[in-house]
């Protein structure tokens, strides 16, 4: 049978699938359906003797190069070209199938990736919704990156963190459902990279900076890695934890680091004592204010540091009213007489500078007046004293090591 006949009773053949589904609608029983399409059938064998006379055939079939059908069937017989009609439409001839969908599915699973939870994987983010985001992880269907698993902190809208057609890593969290879907996380693989980083700072007593979230009575509430820690408002060097410190970067170090249970303490006041203190000695003369009166002494800030001047350090005479003595405000010159930078303390004395018994207490401008004078004073005599000492005690050791010697050498011999 010819190509062109091959296509004419195709066209017959939809044509009689068409007229059952029509009957059906209008109730024909299924004898008659059966019937018509037995009609389109016995019609199509026929279609051989009509290829002789290609200019009077049914409009449902076109038979010079490719079959045409018009849309509304008004005209009963006619050639047709939907170039130039667009009634008429062409039907298309699909070319049978080289393999099966058994074959076809088993081809696919070769490129699939295979996936369970706990696996690391990367994959490209191809939509983003109001309550979470599709990624392409090369497995059968898109999984489910859910908006609580998308960052460390609350994020109200994906498209600011992440960006379509681009490719991120993610932590598998479910197995499959029953649409052989998997739900993602981010958050996860960015909470053990930060610990890792915090792990890292701490080990090398790193100072770093900090972004304040929030404050409290008891301090604030700052982001290390993207992690959230506490600031104690003692650890805050020269201020008080207020509303506008949020969104403030500051420095800081670790106090405290527990990642069993997802602690973070950190201090500002060690990070700038600790800068500071690089340059502060034992002997020198700093200048501060006055910013706590304690019962046992007062507090001094010195750029940011903190040192406190004990009661017993003012003067030698006796201070009966500290507030009265160095009210809060009031600036000063004090001598370091000690340091811990391990814990950020500095102890100051202005006894030291005195040129005279209790003239702190008379007149302390004097004593600012000739500070750097009596300190270098106050060290050069605290340098020879100490010399003096070591060099008595190394008499004392040698007279120990004469006496010994002599001693074993008045003993008797042994038989």
């Amino acid at each position: 049978m010819p190509r062109h006949a091959v296509i004419a009773l195709a066209a017959l053949l939809v044509e009689g699938g068409v007229a059952m589904r029509a009957d059906s609608a209008r109730g024909l029983a299924g004898t008659q359906r059966q019937s018509a399409f037995r009609m389109s059938t016995v019609f199509a064998e026929t279609v051989e003797s009509l290829v002789e006379m290609p200019n009077k055939i049914p409009n449902r079939m076109f038979i010079k190069s490719k079959l045409k059908m018009p849309h509304n069937g008004i005209e009963q017989y006619g050639e047709g070209d939907s170039d130039k009609d667009p009634e008429i439409i062409p039907i298309i001839i699909y070319e049978e199938p080289t393999f099966s969908y058994e074959t076809f599915a088993s081809q696919i699973a070769g490129y699939s990736k295979r996936v369970q939870k706990g696996d690391n994987c990367s994959g490209r983010v191809i939509l983003i919704t109001p309550s979470g985001a599709l990624v392409d992880i090369g497995t059968k269907a898109s999984a489910i990156l859910p908006n609580a698993e998308a960052s460390l902190n609350q994020v109200d809208d994906l498209t600011t963190v992440f960006e379509l057609g681009q490719s991120y890593d993610f932590q598998v969290i479910t197995s499959e459902d029953e649409n052989g879907q998997l739900q993602l996380s981010r958050k996860r693989l960015m909470y053990a990279e930060a610990w890792q980083k915090i792990d890292e700072m701490h080990a090398i007593d790193a100072d770093f900076d900090v972004v304040v979230a929030s404050v409290n009575r008891g301090g604030a509430i700052v982001l290390v890695e993207g992690l959230r820690a506490f600031l104690p408002g003692s650890h805050l060097a020269g201020r008080t934890a207020t509303e506008d410190m949020v969104g403030e970067t500051i420095k800081c170090k670790f106090l405290d680091v527990d990642k069993e249970n997802s602690r973070v303490v950190v201090s500002n006041r060690r990070a700038i004592v600790d800068k500071e203190m690089k340059d502060i000695e034992i002997g020198q003369v700093v200048e501060g204010v006055v910013t706590a009166i304690k019962p046992y002494g007062v507090f001094v800030s010195m750029n940011g540091v903190a040192g406190l001047l004990h009661i017993s350090q003012i003067s030698s005479d006796r201070v009966y009213d500290l507030e009265k003595a160095l009210p809060v405000g009031m600036r000063l010159k004090c001598m370091v007489v000690s340091q811990d930078a391990s814990k950020g303390r500095l102890a100051l004395s202005t006894k030291t500078l005195e040129g005279a018994p209790g003239q702190m207490l008379k007149d302390p401008d004097a004593v600012y007046a000739n500070a750097e004078v009596t300190a270098a004073t106050y060290v050069e005599r605290v340098e020879r004293e100490r010399k003096e000492r070591e060099v008595a005690a190394q008499d004392v050791i040698l007279g120990l090591e004469s006496a010994l010697a002599g001693s074993s050498d008045a003993m008797p011999a042994p038989e």
